[in-house]
Parts: C-alpha cells; structure tokens; sequence
C-alpha cells in the first residue's frame, strides 16, 4: 500500500499562517520601497520679523536681537528675543525630519543659556529701534519707548497688534522646545532638537498657529548676548529645515500593486 503525505512546502502553502507572513514582508518591502523614493530636500530662509522686548517697556523691532539680562542699566532689564519664519516653501505634506536654528554672537555678559519656547500669539516687528547706551555695545540700552498705538510695536506687554500678551513677556509654551549653551562674541550658536523638529511640523500641516519662537535666557543679572538681526549685513539668523515628501502617486501606485500581488498570491 503507497501512503501519500504532503510535502513540507504544501503543508506550508496551505498553512493559513503563511499568508500572513507573506503580507507582513510584502507591507515591510513597501514601506522600504516608499521610503527610498521619498524625495528629501533642505529649506533655509532667514526671519520674516524679528525683534527684541525689554522688561522696563522698551522695544526694539529694527536692529540687534537680545536675550537674558543687563546689569548695567537700573533697574536689571530682562530681554527676549522673538523671531518668526515664513514656511510657505515647504510642502503641506511635509515630513520634518531635522530643524536647526543659528544665530550670530556680537557682544556677550556673563555666561548664559538660551532656551527656545514656541509662542502661542501673533505679533507685529514695529519700526523703533533701541538707541545706543548703557548695556553691551550700540543699541544695548533699555530699548526704545514703543511708537504711538497703530504703529505695531511689538512690546513686553503688548503684541503689537492690538490685543495685549495674557502674560508680561509674551505668550508661550513654558517647556523649551530646545536650549544651548550661548558663546562669547564672535562665534555662533546653533539650536537643534527634536522639539523644534515637532513645532516647524506642527506649523507646516497646520496643526497650530505659526507664530515663531522666543529665546529667553537668565534672568540673573549679568547675563546677556547680542545676536545679529535680519537687518544686519552679515551674520542673519538662519532656520534649516530638512524634511521628506513621498509623491502621492508614485505612493498610490505602489500600495495597489501590493494590494493586487496579494490578491494573486492568495488564489
């Protein structure tokens, strides 16, 4: 008497498991397949406005940025530094992948740490520029008294737009979104973290306003840098955005060819 059994590669053929194994690989060769055409690209802009607010009420939209805290002038002054950027080049259905901000050192007190926090309000740059004077080099005194109401003055109560920050010193988000340590003059600094990655995304597909970030620093008095602003000749800052796009078709197309070898495979 013969006695026929199946052959390992039938019993495996016809094991409803195998199938699934089958599919998860075929999903796994995808994906891959998706993430290699994914066309990478790199965006830097410099801001669209910037500006620094004074704790003792001054401003100063046109000229040098600030951050942290003057000891030279009375009463100690804090100052913050506001930027915003306009992402406009960047796909909609962009995939961030790295995000960098660098910023020139021009003068420096004290040692320092920046931090970047994502503000939660629109605001206006204004026209006042801090005069020179107490403080670290030109334009380093306590700013500037901000233009007459409906010249749109940024200020460290008020946005500049009209309505006023529910908070003295601007609104937002109290977690950083990243921090460096911030040099001496004459070199630069760069801040990059998976947090301000998570904003610059959170701005592009519109899950939250884009209203740019703040730096703040110590508010121990001396601690202070000067950083160029988008007026100066050299040294901008400059946001780095690297992000990836799957194109819709080239996606589609591959997910249904998935979706029909699976079909195949199965009958």
């Amino acid at each position: 008497m013969t006695i026929f059994t199946a052959s390992p590669v039938r019993r495996l053929l016809v094991c409803p498991g195998f199938y699934d194994i089958r599919f998860s690989l075929l999903l796994v060769l995808t994906g891959m397949t998706l993430s290699s055409i994914a066309a990478a690209a790199t965006v830097t802009v410099t801001p669209s406005r910037d500006a620094t607010i004074f704790s003792s009420g001054g401003v100063n939209g046109i000229g040098d940025l600030f951050a942290g805290t003057s000891g030279t002038i009375t009463p100690s002054d804090q100052r913050r530094a506001l930027l915003y950027f306009d992402l406009a080049a960047i796909p909609a259905d962009a995939v961030i992948t790295d995000v960098s901000l660098t910023l020139s050192v021009l003068a420096a007190q004290g040692s320092e740490t920046g931090s970047l926090h994502r503000l939660l309000q629109a605001w206006a740059e204004g026209d006042q520029a801090a005069g020179a004077g107490a403080g670290i080099g030109a334009g380093g005194g306590g700013g500037a008294p901000s233009s007459p109401v409906g010249d749109n003055d940024v200020t460290w109560t008020t946005t500049g737009l009209g309505p006023a920050w529910a908070n003295a010193g601007a609104d937002f988000i109290p977690a950083a979104s990243g921090s460096a340590l911030l040099p001496l003059a004459g070199n630069t600094v760069t801040f990059s973290s998976a947090g301000m990655a998570s904003d610059v995304q959170g701005w592009v597909d519109a899950s939250f306003g884009n209203f740019g970030w703040i730096i703040t620093g110590s508010d121990i008095a001396p601690n202070v840098r000067k950083f160029a602003s988008r007026e100066a000749v050299s040294g901008q800052p400059e946001l780095s955005v690297t992000y990836n796009v799957i194109p819709i078709p080239a996606a589609v197309w591959l997910f249904g060819s998935a979706l029909g070898l699976l079909g195949w495979m199965r009958h």
